[in-house]
């Protein structure tokens, strides 16, 4: 009999975790939803039926076990299951790559192996560099592995592409000082606003969309915190200096958010910014000199990490690797005056 069960070690809340005997093979699976208690109920509901219905038809059963599924057919059921599971632009980015893929070969699900998967990150390498050939392989790679879950293949090898060191660009000071020189050529009505964004972007190190679309209720200015609906829906907040927080009070007549522009307005008037001042940037540079700036004032990495809310560390360092301190042996003269 199928279950749900509250599984409270997930990150992104509601989540719940069915446990069934897969209608198909028989076997035992689990399965995590990211839905309301009544919608996950009906999933299992629906999931349990299937599997009576099936098991008190087994010629029904049988004939779906020897018959032969497409590559296309398998896609359109995973990403079915993944309804309600995840948010919507993940489905979206999964059908994309598994739609590439279904471009690049067709045929019987089971006959996918490696030498296949090796001709297909060749073929995303003849106009893609490695890390977005892996973007696209890590889609399918979770759809095999689903495949592989439901007995319709036996899951290939799947090497990914090698990737090149990630360039990453910020500003230095004088970047910004050259930028914020330009703000007198913008519209006279357009000026502050802009210049608001700008610096309430480069001090919290927000995502650009986490500070021009953010909502009143997502703001506590008394804790000088806030919570956006960021990239992986953490919860986690933004923190706010006092320079941040009287730049955010000057809008509080607004409603039912502090800024009425959205992210198109600004990346236009900051893309003319950059072209005035001569500039190659864009707006997400401003996250990732936030991070920058703080390594180069003695910030460790793990409260830079915490700070911009990344998903772990390695992520932070994939991007300020460069700019780290590398003088170990400062280190060993401190660990020497420990030793008495």
């Amino acid at each position: 009999m199928a279950t749900i069960i509250l599984y409270k070690k997930s990150k992104r809340q509601p989540c719940y975790r069915l446990s069934y005997r897969d209608p198909q093979s028989g076997k035992w699976r689990q399965k995590l939803l990211h839905c309301s208690r009544d919608a996950a109920d009906q999933i299992r509901k629906e999931v349990e039926a299937e599997f009576t219905w099936l098991d008190t038809h087994p010629e029904k059963r049988q004939a779906l076990e020897t018959t032969s599924k497409s590559v296309k057919d398998a896609i359109i059921d995973f990403l079915e299951s993944k309804r309600g599971t995840v948010k919507a632009g993940t489905i979206k980015r999964s059908e994309v790559a598994l739609n590439n893929f279904s471009d690049f070969y067709n045929g019987k699900i089971e006959e996918i192996d490696r030498q296949l998967m090796d001709s297909y990150r060749a073929k995303l390498l003849e106009d893609r560099q490695g890390r977005g050939a892996n973007a696209e392989l890590m889609h399918v790679k979770v759809f095999l592995r689903y495949c592989a879950e439901l007995d319709w293949l036996k899951l290939p090898k799947i090497v990914m592409a090698k990737e090149l060191p990630l360039e990453v660009r910020w500003l230095t000071k004088k970047d910004v000082k050259k930028l914020k020189a330009c703000f007198p050529k913008l519209a006279p009505d357009e000026r502050e606003i802009a210049q608001d964004i700008f610096n309430l972007l480069l001090q919290t190190g927000a995502r650009a969309n986490e500070i021009i679309e953010v909502s009143w209720n997502q703001i506590n200015l008394k804790r000088r915190q806030i919570k956006p609906l960021d990239k992986g829906n953490t919860g986690k907040p933004l923190y706010l200096n006092q320079a941040s927080v009287s730049i955010l009070k000057k809008y509080k007549e607004n409603t039912p958010q502090p800024f009425m522009v959205n992210y198109d307005w600004f990346a236009w008037r900051y893309s003319k910014l950059a072209k005035y001042a001569k500039i190659e940037t864009n707006i997400h540079d401003l996250r990732r000199t936030c991070g920058a700036w703080l390594i180069q004032a003695g910030v460790d990495i793990y409260r830079v990490s915490k700070y911009l809310r990344h998903s772990s560390v390695t992520v932070t360092e994939k991007y300020y690797l460069d700019i780290l301190p590398s003088d170990l042996s400062v280190l060993a003269s401190k660990m020497g005056k420990q030793i008495v």
